[in-house]
Protein backbone atom coordinates (compact mmCIF):
# COMPACT_ATOMS: atom_id res chain seq x y z
CA UNK A 1 0.00 0.00 0.00
CA UNK A 2 1.01 3.35 -1.00
CA UNK A 3 0.44 6.34 1.33
CA UNK A 4 0.72 9.85 1.51
CA UNK A 5 -0.01 12.24 5.06
CA UNK A 6 -0.43 15.41 5.79
CA UNK A 7 -1.88 17.17 8.74
CA UNK A 8 -2.44 20.93 10.24
CA UNK A 9 -4.30 23.19 12.44
CA UNK A 10 -8.09 22.44 12.49
CA UNK A 11 -8.68 26.83 10.69
CA UNK A 12 -10.15 27.59 7.51
CA UNK A 13 -7.05 29.01 6.51
CA UNK A 14 -5.62 25.41 6.83
CA UNK A 15 -8.09 23.73 4.89
CA UNK A 16 -7.51 26.09 1.82
CA UNK A 17 -3.52 25.30 3.02
CA UNK A 18 -4.32 21.60 2.71
CA UNK A 19 -6.20 21.74 -0.26
CA UNK A 20 -3.89 23.13 -1.67
CA UNK A 21 -1.11 20.04 -1.29
CA UNK A 22 -3.83 17.74 -1.55
CA UNK A 23 -3.82 18.44 -5.12
CA UNK A 24 -0.19 17.98 -5.12
CA UNK A 25 -0.92 14.56 -3.85
CA UNK A 26 -3.97 13.87 -6.01
CA UNK A 27 -0.80 14.19 -8.78
CA UNK A 28 1.55 12.31 -7.57
CA UNK A 29 -1.03 9.09 -7.51
CA UNK A 30 -1.93 10.06 -11.47
CA UNK A 31 -5.27 10.50 -10.83
CA UNK A 32 -6.67 12.13 -14.09
CA UNK A 33 -6.74 16.48 -13.96
CA UNK A 34 -11.09 15.83 -14.31
CA UNK A 35 -11.21 13.68 -11.21
CA UNK A 36 -8.72 15.96 -9.28
CA UNK A 37 -11.93 18.61 -9.17
CA UNK A 38 -14.23 15.69 -7.41
CA UNK A 39 -11.59 14.89 -4.48
CA UNK A 40 -10.88 18.55 -3.87
CA UNK A 41 -14.53 19.85 -4.10
CA UNK A 42 -15.01 17.06 -1.22
CA UNK A 43 -12.70 17.49 0.64
CA UNK A 44 -13.47 21.69 0.82
CA UNK A 45 -16.62 20.30 2.01
CA UNK A 46 -15.90 17.96 4.68
CA UNK A 47 -13.05 19.65 6.35
CA UNK A 48 -15.05 23.02 6.52
CA UNK A 49 -17.95 21.44 8.15
CA UNK A 50 -15.35 20.14 10.37
CA UNK A 51 -14.27 23.32 11.26
CA UNK A 52 -16.88 25.15 11.67
CA UNK A 53 -19.08 22.89 13.57
CA UNK A 54 -17.84 20.26 15.59
CA UNK A 55 -18.73 20.95 18.77
CA UNK A 56 -16.35 20.74 21.01
CA UNK A 57 -14.16 22.21 18.28
CA UNK A 58 -11.08 20.53 16.40
CA UNK A 59 -7.80 21.81 17.27
CA UNK A 60 -6.30 19.12 14.12
CA UNK A 61 -6.83 17.52 11.38
CA UNK A 62 -5.37 14.56 9.46
CA UNK A 63 -4.92 14.09 5.56
CA UNK A 64 -4.33 10.98 4.57
CA UNK A 65 -3.89 9.64 0.70
CA UNK A 66 -3.79 5.95 0.45
CA UNK A 67 -3.79 3.53 -3.19
CA UNK A 68 -4.16 -0.50 -2.87
CA UNK A 69 -5.40 -3.01 -4.94
CA UNK A 70 -9.20 -1.38 -4.93
CA UNK A 71 -7.88 2.44 -5.65
CA UNK A 72 -7.58 5.07 -4.46
CA UNK A 73 -9.27 6.43 -1.02
CA UNK A 74 -9.23 10.00 1.04
CA UNK A 75 -9.00 9.75 5.10
CA UNK A 76 -9.96 13.23 6.72
CA UNK A 77 -9.37 12.54 10.59
CA UNK A 78 -10.13 15.29 13.31
CA UNK A 79 -9.80 15.70 17.19
CA UNK A 80 -13.16 17.70 17.33
CA UNK A 81 -16.37 16.40 18.75
CA UNK A 82 -17.81 13.54 17.39
CA UNK A 83 -20.02 14.49 13.90
CA UNK A 84 -23.51 13.15 13.06
CA UNK A 85 -23.51 10.31 10.73
CA UNK A 86 -23.06 11.06 7.32
CA UNK A 87 -26.75 10.52 5.81
CA UNK A 88 -27.15 10.25 1.93
CA UNK A 89 -29.17 13.30 0.50
CA UNK A 90 -30.57 13.61 -2.91
CA UNK A 91 -29.66 16.82 -4.85
CA UNK A 92 -32.54 19.52 -4.02
CA UNK A 93 -34.68 20.58 -6.81
CA UNK A 94 -34.66 24.36 -5.67
CA UNK A 95 -32.32 26.28 -3.49
CA UNK A 96 -32.23 25.29 0.51
CA UNK A 97 -30.08 26.55 2.87
CA UNK A 98 -27.22 24.34 3.07
CA UNK A 99 -27.31 20.72 2.34
CA UNK A 100 -25.83 20.74 -1.22
CA UNK A 101 -22.47 19.85 -0.32
CA UNK A 102 -22.81 15.95 1.20
CA UNK A 103 -25.26 15.11 -1.80
CA UNK A 104 -22.69 15.90 -3.82
CA UNK A 105 -19.71 14.00 -1.79
CA UNK A 106 -22.42 10.48 -2.12
CA UNK A 107 -23.30 11.57 -5.88
CA UNK A 108 -19.67 11.79 -6.02
CA UNK A 109 -18.40 8.72 -4.59
CA UNK A 110 -19.04 5.40 -4.58
CA UNK A 111 -17.87 4.93 -0.55
CA UNK A 112 -18.70 6.75 1.98
CA UNK A 113 -17.88 6.13 5.67
CA UNK A 114 -17.56 7.90 9.00
CA UNK A 115 -15.96 6.30 12.15
CA UNK A 116 -14.95 7.10 15.58
CA UNK A 117 -11.37 5.45 16.82
CA UNK A 118 -10.26 6.84 19.64
CA UNK A 119 -9.84 10.19 20.09
CA UNK A 120 -10.29 11.01 16.71
CA UNK A 121 -13.56 11.26 14.14
CA UNK A 122 -12.76 9.83 10.63
CA UNK A 123 -14.28 10.42 7.00
CA UNK A 124 -13.24 8.17 4.07
CA UNK A 125 -13.73 8.53 0.60
CA UNK A 126 -13.44 6.19 -1.95
CA UNK A 127 -14.03 6.10 -5.91
CA UNK A 128 -14.73 2.13 -6.75
CA UNK A 129 -12.96 1.38 -10.19
CA UNK A 130 -10.21 4.87 -9.90
CA UNK A 131 -7.05 2.73 -9.27
CA UNK A 132 -4.34 4.84 -10.85
CA UNK A 133 -4.06 4.41 -14.06
CA UNK A 134 -0.46 4.72 -15.29
CA UNK A 135 0.90 6.72 -18.06
CA UNK A 136 0.73 5.23 -21.36
CA UNK A 137 4.42 6.06 -23.39
CA UNK A 138 4.30 5.35 -26.82
CA UNK A 139 7.96 3.48 -28.18
CA UNK A 140 8.27 3.75 -31.46
CA UNK A 141 11.55 1.84 -33.27
CA UNK A 142 11.59 -0.45 -36.42
CA UNK A 143 14.48 -2.93 -33.78
CA UNK A 144 12.59 -5.31 -32.28
CA UNK A 145 15.48 -6.11 -29.58
CA UNK A 146 14.99 -2.75 -29.06
CA UNK A 147 11.59 -2.28 -28.52
CA UNK A 148 11.36 -5.49 -26.40
CA UNK A 149 14.32 -4.01 -24.10
CA UNK A 150 12.64 -0.51 -23.80
CA UNK A 151 9.09 -1.58 -22.78
CA UNK A 152 10.88 -4.24 -19.93
CA UNK A 153 12.58 -1.13 -18.74
CA UNK A 154 9.57 0.48 -18.54
CA UNK A 155 7.28 -2.27 -17.33
CA UNK A 156 5.80 -1.47 -13.75
CA UNK A 157 5.19 2.26 -13.85
CA UNK A 158 4.17 2.89 -17.02
CA UNK A 159 2.04 0.90 -19.77
CA UNK A 160 3.85 0.92 -23.06
CA UNK A 161 2.21 0.59 -26.57
CA UNK A 162 4.85 0.02 -28.80
CA UNK A 163 5.05 0.68 -32.27
CA UNK A 164 7.43 -1.13 -35.33
CA UNK A 165 6.29 1.01 -37.80
CA UNK A 166 6.08 5.20 -37.50
CA UNK A 167 2.95 5.62 -39.68
CA UNK A 168 1.26 2.69 -37.65
CA UNK A 169 2.19 5.32 -34.91
CA UNK A 170 0.63 8.14 -36.26
CA UNK A 171 -2.48 6.97 -37.14
CA UNK A 172 -3.11 5.01 -33.36
CA UNK A 173 -1.32 8.11 -31.12
CA UNK A 174 -3.74 10.88 -33.55
CA UNK A 175 -6.74 9.02 -32.11
CA UNK A 176 -5.40 8.86 -28.71
CA UNK A 177 -2.15 10.69 -27.17
CA UNK A 178 -0.17 8.87 -25.11
CA UNK A 179 1.68 10.56 -22.13
CA UNK A 180 4.85 10.55 -23.66
CA UNK A 181 6.58 9.68 -26.99
CA UNK A 182 9.43 7.72 -27.00
CA UNK A 183 11.33 7.44 -30.64
CA UNK A 184 14.14 6.00 -32.46
CA UNK A 185 15.46 8.31 -35.48
CA UNK A 186 16.46 5.85 -38.21
CA UNK A 187 13.54 4.14 -39.24
CA UNK A 188 12.27 2.70 -42.72
CA UNK A 189 9.40 4.68 -44.23
CA UNK A 190 9.73 7.95 -42.51
CA UNK A 191 12.42 8.65 -40.05
CA UNK A 192 11.94 10.28 -36.20
CA UNK A 193 12.53 13.53 -37.39
CA UNK A 194 9.82 13.00 -40.41
CA UNK A 195 7.31 11.22 -37.20
CA UNK A 196 8.34 14.62 -35.01
CA UNK A 197 7.27 16.80 -37.69
CA UNK A 198 4.18 15.28 -38.65
CA UNK A 199 2.58 14.83 -34.86
CA UNK A 200 3.41 18.60 -34.18
CA UNK A 201 0.95 19.24 -37.41
CA UNK A 202 -1.76 17.67 -34.96
CA UNK A 203 -2.89 19.91 -32.26
CA UNK A 204 -3.96 16.94 -29.83
CA UNK A 205 -0.15 15.65 -30.24
CA UNK A 206 1.69 19.65 -29.85
CA UNK A 207 1.34 19.10 -25.99
CA UNK A 208 2.69 15.71 -25.72
CA UNK A 209 6.42 15.51 -24.27
CA UNK A 210 8.61 13.46 -27.11
CA UNK A 211 12.28 11.68 -26.49
CA UNK A 212 14.53 10.79 -29.42
CA UNK A 213 16.23 7.33 -28.45
CA UNK A 214 19.52 7.24 -31.40
CA UNK A 215 22.81 5.90 -31.13
CA UNK A 216 24.69 8.99 -33.02
CA UNK A 217 26.05 11.83 -30.93
CA UNK A 218 26.93 13.80 -33.73
CA UNK A 219 26.13 17.46 -33.57
CA UNK A 220 24.33 17.57 -36.57
CA UNK A 221 21.84 14.91 -35.17
CA UNK A 222 21.56 16.72 -32.12
CA UNK A 223 20.72 19.89 -33.64
CA UNK A 224 18.49 19.11 -35.74
CA UNK A 225 16.60 16.99 -33.24
CA UNK A 226 16.65 20.30 -30.97
CA UNK A 227 15.01 22.36 -33.70
CA UNK A 228 11.96 20.12 -33.64
CA UNK A 229 11.38 21.41 -30.01
CA UNK A 230 11.94 17.84 -28.11
CA UNK A 231 12.14 17.75 -24.78
CA UNK A 232 14.99 15.02 -24.05
CA UNK A 233 17.86 13.52 -26.77
CA UNK A 234 19.06 10.18 -25.85
CA UNK A 235 22.06 8.17 -26.83
CA UNK A 236 22.32 4.31 -26.99
CA UNK A 237 23.46 1.88 -25.29
CA UNK A 238 21.30 3.18 -22.25
CA UNK A 239 20.47 2.22 -18.45
CA UNK A 240 17.63 1.29 -17.11
CA UNK A 241 17.52 3.93 -14.24
CA UNK A 242 19.07 6.06 -16.83
CA UNK A 243 16.13 5.64 -19.14
CA UNK A 244 13.61 5.84 -16.26
CA UNK A 245 14.90 9.01 -14.92
CA UNK A 246 14.90 10.65 -17.96
CA UNK A 247 11.22 9.42 -17.98
CA UNK A 248 10.21 11.21 -15.17
CA UNK A 249 11.56 14.34 -15.27
CA UNK A 250 9.76 14.68 -18.54
CA UNK A 251 6.84 13.96 -17.46
CA UNK A 252 7.01 16.12 -14.15
CA UNK A 253 7.84 19.23 -16.60
CA UNK A 254 5.12 18.40 -18.48
CA UNK A 255 2.65 18.51 -16.09
CA UNK A 256 4.38 21.71 -14.15
CA UNK A 257 4.04 23.44 -17.81
CA UNK A 258 0.52 22.78 -17.82
CA UNK A 259 0.22 23.88 -14.67
CA UNK A 260 1.66 27.35 -15.46
CA UNK A 261 -0.35 27.68 -18.88
CA UNK A 262 -3.21 26.32 -16.30
CA UNK A 263 -2.62 29.67 -14.18
CA UNK A 264 -2.71 31.55 -17.09
CA UNK A 265 -5.76 30.48 -18.29
CA UNK A 266 -7.30 30.96 -15.08
CA UNK A 267 -6.09 34.59 -14.67
CA UNK A 268 -7.75 35.50 -18.27
CA UNK A 269 -11.10 33.38 -17.36
CA UNK A 270 -11.12 35.10 -14.09
CA UNK A 271 -10.83 38.86 -15.86
CA UNK A 272 -13.14 37.87 -18.76
CA UNK A 273 -15.70 36.52 -15.80
CA UNK A 274 -15.58 39.19 -13.49
CA UNK A 275 -18.74 40.54 -13.15
CA UNK A 276 -18.98 44.30 -14.38
CA UNK A 277 -21.71 46.57 -15.35
CA UNK A 278 -21.47 49.09 -18.15
CA UNK A 279 -22.76 52.16 -16.41
CA UNK A 280 -23.97 53.15 -13.13
CA UNK A 281 -27.08 53.94 -15.55
CA UNK A 282 -29.29 51.86 -17.24
CA UNK A 283 -32.55 52.85 -18.73
CA UNK A 284 -33.07 55.25 -15.67
CA UNK A 285 -31.84 52.93 -13.13
CA UNK A 286 -28.61 53.25 -10.24
CA UNK A 287 -26.83 50.22 -10.00
CA UNK A 288 -24.35 49.63 -7.56
CA UNK A 289 -21.67 46.49 -7.75
CA UNK A 290 -19.42 44.43 -5.51
CA UNK A 291 -17.80 41.55 -5.73
CA UNK A 292 -15.50 38.48 -3.89
CA UNK A 293 -13.99 35.78 -5.43
CA UNK A 294 -12.76 32.75 -3.61
CA UNK A 295 -8.86 32.11 -3.72
CA UNK A 296 -9.05 29.24 -5.35
CA UNK A 297 -11.37 30.45 -8.33
CA UNK A 298 -14.31 31.46 -8.64
CA UNK A 299 -17.62 30.90 -9.85
CA UNK A 300 -20.20 34.18 -10.10
CA UNK A 301 -20.79 35.54 -13.20
CA UNK A 302 -23.23 38.76 -13.92
CA UNK A 303 -24.13 39.33 -17.84
CA UNK A 304 -25.70 42.72 -19.34
CA UNK A 305 -27.35 43.28 -22.60
CA UNK A 306 -30.11 45.97 -22.93
CA UNK A 307 -32.10 45.56 -19.89
CA UNK A 308 -31.52 42.40 -19.31
CA UNK A 309 -29.49 40.89 -16.92
CA UNK A 310 -27.86 37.28 -15.57
CA UNK A 311 -26.55 37.26 -12.44
CA UNK A 312 -25.08 33.55 -11.96
CA UNK A 313 -23.26 31.23 -9.22
CA UNK A 314 -21.81 27.78 -10.38
CA UNK A 315 -21.27 25.30 -7.90
CA UNK A 316 -17.83 24.78 -6.03
CA UNK A 317 -14.91 27.73 -5.08
CA UNK A 318 -12.08 25.89 -7.82
CA UNK A 319 -10.82 26.73 -11.42
CA UNK A 320 -13.97 23.74 -12.44
CA UNK A 321 -16.73 26.19 -11.46
CA UNK A 322 -14.45 28.72 -13.51
CA UNK A 323 -14.80 26.98 -16.57
CA UNK A 324 -18.47 26.20 -16.17
CA UNK A 325 -19.51 29.70 -15.06
CA UNK A 326 -17.11 30.57 -18.11
CA UNK A 327 -19.34 27.73 -20.29
CA UNK A 328 -22.78 29.13 -18.92
CA UNK A 329 -21.60 32.92 -19.54
CA UNK A 330 -20.88 31.94 -23.35
CA UNK A 331 -24.29 29.84 -23.72
CA UNK A 332 -26.12 32.71 -22.25
CA UNK A 333 -24.73 35.60 -24.33
CA UNK A 334 -25.93 33.53 -26.93
CA UNK A 335 -29.41 33.21 -25.79
CA UNK A 336 -29.90 36.55 -25.13
CA UNK A 337 -28.88 37.31 -28.97
CA UNK A 338 -31.35 35.00 -29.94
CA UNK A 339 -34.07 35.74 -28.13
CA UNK A 340 -36.91 38.49 -28.62
CA UNK A 341 -36.26 41.60 -25.78
CA UNK A 342 -39.99 40.77 -25.04
CA UNK A 343 -39.26 37.73 -23.87
CA UNK A 344 -40.24 37.35 -20.00
CA UNK A 345 -37.15 36.00 -17.25
CA UNK A 346 -39.53 33.21 -16.67
CA UNK A 347 -39.72 32.38 -20.14
CA UNK A 348 -35.61 32.84 -20.62
CA UNK A 349 -34.98 30.66 -17.35
CA UNK A 350 -37.26 27.86 -19.17
CA UNK A 351 -34.99 28.38 -22.67
CA UNK A 352 -31.66 27.93 -20.18
CA UNK A 353 -33.33 24.74 -18.11
CA UNK A 354 -34.13 22.89 -21.08
CA UNK A 355 -30.78 23.05 -23.00
CA UNK A 356 -28.99 22.02 -19.68
CA UNK A 357 -31.06 19.24 -18.98
CA UNK A 358 -30.11 17.87 -22.52
CA UNK A 359 -26.79 18.96 -22.35
CA UNK A 360 -23.87 16.73 -20.96
CA UNK A 361 -21.62 19.64 -20.33
CA UNK A 362 -23.85 22.23 -18.88
CA UNK A 363 -25.58 19.24 -16.53
CA UNK A 364 -22.19 18.31 -15.45
CA UNK A 365 -22.45 20.54 -12.66
CA UNK A 366 -24.93 23.19 -10.61
CA UNK A 367 -25.96 26.26 -11.00
CA UNK A 368 -28.25 28.90 -9.17
CA UNK A 369 -29.30 32.21 -11.19
CA UNK A 370 -31.64 34.79 -11.77
CA UNK A 371 -33.18 36.55 -14.96
CA UNK A 372 -33.81 40.46 -14.04
CA UNK A 373 -35.72 42.98 -16.18
CA UNK A 374 -35.11 46.67 -16.01
CA UNK A 375 -38.55 47.43 -17.50
CA UNK A 376 -40.86 50.70 -17.93
CA UNK A 377 -41.44 53.01 -14.60
CA UNK A 378 -39.80 51.40 -12.26
CA UNK A 379 -41.17 48.10 -12.66
CA UNK A 380 -37.74 45.46 -11.80
CA UNK A 381 -39.16 41.96 -13.05
CA UNK A 382 -36.97 38.56 -12.17
CA UNK A 383 -37.34 35.01 -12.41
CA UNK A 384 -35.42 32.29 -10.36
CA UNK A 385 -33.72 29.11 -11.21
CA UNK A 386 -32.45 28.14 -7.26
CA UNK A 387 -31.09 31.69 -6.97
CA UNK A 388 -31.84 33.35 -3.44
CA UNK A 389 -34.30 36.20 -3.61
CA UNK A 390 -33.90 39.09 -3.60
CA UNK A 391 -34.24 41.61 -0.84
CA UNK A 392 -36.62 45.16 -0.55
CA UNK A 393 -34.72 47.78 0.98
CA UNK A 394 -37.30 50.45 2.19
CA UNK A 395 -36.49 53.27 4.29
CA UNK A 396 -37.16 51.70 7.61
CA UNK A 397 -37.22 48.27 6.86
CA UNK A 398 -35.74 45.18 4.33
CA UNK A 399 -37.58 41.98 3.51
CA UNK A 400 -37.03 39.58 0.72
CA UNK A 401 -39.83 39.72 -2.17
CA UNK A 402 -40.53 36.39 -4.74
CA UNK A 403 -40.45 33.02 -4.87
CA UNK A 404 -37.88 30.70 -6.11
CA UNK A 405 -38.16 28.16 -9.03
CA UNK A 406 -36.25 24.84 -9.70
CA UNK A 407 -32.38 24.40 -10.37
CA UNK A 408 -31.51 24.50 -14.12
CA UNK A 409 -31.81 21.46 -15.64
CA UNK A 410 -32.96 19.51 -12.87
CA UNK A 411 -36.61 18.93 -14.88
CA UNK A 412 -37.62 18.26 -17.91
CA UNK A 413 -40.84 20.05 -17.85
CA UNK A 414 -39.52 23.34 -15.68
CA UNK A 415 -41.81 26.15 -14.60
CA UNK A 416 -40.62 29.43 -13.39
CA UNK A 417 -42.15 32.61 -12.22
CA UNK A 418 -42.01 36.14 -12.95
CA UNK A 419 -42.22 38.02 -10.17
CA UNK A 420 -41.98 42.12 -10.40
CA UNK A 421 -42.35 45.24 -8.28
CA UNK A 422 -42.02 49.13 -9.02
CA UNK A 423 -39.18 50.37 -6.91
CA UNK A 424 -40.48 53.46 -5.28
CA UNK A 425 -38.16 56.90 -4.78
CA UNK A 426 -36.03 55.59 -1.83
CA UNK A 427 -36.28 51.82 -2.31
CA UNK A 428 -33.17 49.77 -3.73
CA UNK A 429 -33.54 45.91 -4.69
CA UNK A 430 -30.45 43.78 -3.37
CA UNK A 431 -29.78 40.58 -5.81
CA UNK A 432 -27.08 37.92 -4.41
CA UNK A 433 -25.15 35.30 -4.80
CA UNK A 434 -25.35 32.74 -1.50
CA UNK A 435 -21.78 33.47 -0.92
CA UNK A 436 -23.40 36.50 0.79
CA UNK A 437 -24.67 35.09 3.97
CA UNK A 438 -23.47 31.19 3.21
CA UNK A 439 -23.82 29.49 7.03
CA UNK A 440 -25.22 26.27 8.05
CA UNK A 441 -25.31 27.42 10.92
CA UNK A 442 -29.23 28.80 11.80
CA UNK A 443 -27.76 30.98 14.87
CA UNK A 444 -25.24 32.56 13.05
CA UNK A 445 -27.18 33.06 9.62
CA UNK A 446 -29.99 35.20 11.25
CA UNK A 447 -26.84 37.08 13.13
CA UNK A 448 -25.33 38.14 10.04
CA UNK A 449 -28.80 39.01 8.10
CA UNK A 450 -29.23 41.18 11.46
CA UNK A 451 -25.75 42.73 10.50
CA UNK A 452 -26.73 42.54 6.99
CA UNK A 453 -30.63 44.50 7.74
CA UNK A 454 -28.46 47.31 10.04
CA UNK A 455 -26.25 48.48 7.45
CA UNK A 456 -28.81 48.35 4.10
CA UNK A 457 -30.79 50.58 6.62
CA UNK A 458 -28.83 52.78 7.39
CA UNK A 459 -30.06 55.71 5.27
CA UNK A 460 -26.82 55.74 3.16
CA UNK A 461 -28.08 57.86 0.02
CA UNK A 462 -25.51 56.83 -2.40
CA UNK A 463 -25.75 53.69 -3.95
CA UNK A 464 -21.56 52.70 -4.65
CA UNK A 465 -20.56 53.67 -0.70
CA UNK A 466 -23.64 51.27 0.64
CA UNK A 467 -22.56 48.61 -1.66
CA UNK A 468 -18.99 49.19 -0.70
CA UNK A 469 -20.32 48.71 2.81
CA UNK A 470 -21.92 45.90 2.57
CA UNK A 471 -18.47 44.24 0.89
CA UNK A 472 -16.03 45.71 3.80
CA UNK A 473 -18.56 44.05 6.24
CA UNK A 474 -17.90 40.74 3.77
CA UNK A 475 -14.22 40.85 4.05
CA UNK A 476 -14.55 41.13 8.07
CA UNK A 477 -15.89 37.95 7.60
CA UNK A 478 -13.47 36.60 5.22
CA UNK A 479 -12.28 33.37 7.28
CA UNK A 480 -15.95 32.61 7.62
CA UNK A 481 -16.74 33.08 4.20
CA UNK A 482 -14.78 30.98 1.63
CA UNK A 483 -17.40 31.25 -1.09
CA UNK A 484 -17.26 34.00 -3.89
CA UNK A 485 -19.43 36.84 -3.22
CA UNK A 486 -21.21 39.11 -5.06
CA UNK A 487 -23.83 41.55 -4.93
CA UNK A 488 -26.47 44.02 -7.01
CA UNK A 489 -28.07 47.52 -5.69
CA UNK A 490 -30.69 48.41 -8.30
CA UNK A 491 -32.57 52.04 -7.55
CA UNK A 492 -34.78 54.55 -9.46
CA UNK A 493 -33.54 57.91 -9.83
CA UNK A 494 -35.25 60.33 -7.47
CA UNK A 495 -37.90 62.10 -9.45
Amino acid sequence: MEEWLRSAPATLQSVRELRGRLAQGLALFQVPSQDQANWLLCFSELATNVVRYAEPPAHHLWLTLQQDESGLSLLLDDDGGPQPNLVATQLPDELQEGGYGLALVYRLFDEVSFSHQGNRNRVMLRARGCARQEPVVAVIDDDKVMRTLLTGYLHGQYRVESYADPLAALQALGRQPPALVLSDIEMEGIDGFGLRQQLMKDPKMRGVPFIFLTGHQDQWTQSRAGALGIDDFLTKPITKQALLLAVSRVLQRSVQLKSQWGDQLDQRMTSALRPLLPASRIHGYQLALQTRAAAVGGGDFLLVRERVLWLGDVMGHDAEAKFFAHAYAGYLRGLLTAQSEQCSPARLLTTLSTAVHSDPLLGATLLTTLCIELGEEGWVRWASAGHPAPWLIGTDEMHQLGVTGPLPGLRPDPHFDTCEHRLLPGERLLFWTDGLLESRNAVERQQWEAQLQQICLSHEPNLDRLTQRIANWFDDRADSAPDDMTLLLIACPSP
